[in-house]
């Protein structure tokens, strides 16, 4: 841990006005209240939810209705407490879970914190997100890090947080057969993380080729689509992680899973849907869906110290704050999985 440091007054922010309008601001730096910490932000992922947010002005259920702060999946380090904090954590590197539950209702007494009906939630309207150089969390939302976990591996926490959580919803264990839709951030960490609970195969759909062969590198069989699938399995698939949200593959992929087998959809798309209602009534396919993670930090911190998940294979572009819009608006030069948005250095 180090001495406190002097903070700046000011700091920059980028806040997203309305319909792909982000601004980079000047703002105060904020205090810590009771129970909260200020986190001096290290590195920031781009999520598929931010650019719905940047183009839409929405992300599913979460609808913008004023400027605020993008950025849900991020770490650095605590540049100061506030009351009922112990002091001694100024200095720590951090890893921060953006979900902050009521504590009080029917949900989360019964510890299914992640379905809180009020729950807020740091990146989407209601409550600022990382995309600024000093935020503040609650104390107990921040988990320390180890040295060996690099700022950008904190801030994939969440990420990998959300396909542990589609793992736990499928109930993957050792000799499943696991169908992956999707090579996305999200897609490619299910694959690990399916992998390191035993599944005897993984298989993962992405259309472009630069994720197939990442997807490959990590273990998992691959295809371009469904439809070149035909027979791979022909007793189907234990569990289905529908990644992409998109319609057909969705509905496509139902058909694929083996009677009494689980289909798990964490892309979340279209408002509304269909299932193919034959596999789901005849052949009894269990539909379970997802809702962000719970009580997933520690174990993939954890992981994440043992080296149990690749991710500096996923990073495939880093930005500066001042130029992190080009997330949103510039395709990347070559293969896009992640893109990081550096912010500081919890590192030094």
């Amino acid at each position: 841990m180090t001495d406190t440091p002097v903070l700046p007054e000011t700091m920059k922010a980028l806040v997203l006005h309305g319909k792909e309008d982000l601004r980079l601001e000047e703002r105060p730096v904020p205090a810590p209240g009771p129970g909260e910490i200020l986190l001096a932000v290290g590195s920031v992922g781009v999520c598929g939810s931010d650019k719905h947010f940047f183009h839409e002005g929405r992300a599913s259920s979460d609808v913008m209705t004023e400027p605020f702060v993008m950025g849900h999946e991020f770490g650095g380090r605590v540049a100061a407490v506030g009351p009922g904090v112990e002091p001694g954590r100024i200095g720590e590197r951090v890893a921060v879970e953006p979900l902050v539950p009521c504590g009080t209702c029917r949900s989360c007494r019964r510890g299914e914190y992640n379905v809180c009906p009020t729950q807020l939630f740091h990146g989407v309207p209601g409550a600022e997100g990382a995309l600024q150089e000093y935020v503040v969390v609650p104390a107990g939302n921040a988990y320390p890090i180890p040295d060996g976990v690099s700022d950008d591996a904190a801030a994939m926490v969440e990420t990998i947080s959300v396909s542990l959580w589609a793992s736990q919803r499928g109930e993957i264990t050792i000799g499943d057969r696991v169908l992956i839709t999707g090579g996305g951030p999200i897609g490619l960490f299910a694959l690990q993380v399916a992998k390191a609970r035993g599944a005897e195969t993984v298989t993962v759909i992405e259309p472009q080729e630069s994720r197939r062969l990442l997807a490959a590198r990590l273990g998992a069989d691959t295809f371009s689509s469904l439809d070149d699938l035909a027979g791979a399995v022909p007793d189907g698939y234990d569990v289905l992680m529908e990644c992409t949200g998109v319609q057909q593959v969705r509905h496509s992929g139902c058909g694929l899973v083996r009677p009494g087998g689980k289909a798990v959809f964490v892309g979340v798309g279209a408002q509304d849907a269909s299932v193919p209602m034959p596999s789901v009534i005849e052949r009894e396919v269990e539909i379970r869906g997802v809702m962000r993670y719970r009580f997933t930090w520690p174990t993939v911190i954890a992981g994440l110290a043992a080296g149990r998940y690749q991710t500096d294979e996923l990073v495939t572009r880093t930005l500066p704050l001042h130029e992190a819009h080009r997330a949103w608006t510039d395709a990347p030069a070559g293969a896009d999985v992640k893109t990081i948005i550096r912010i500081g250095s919890a590192d030094a």
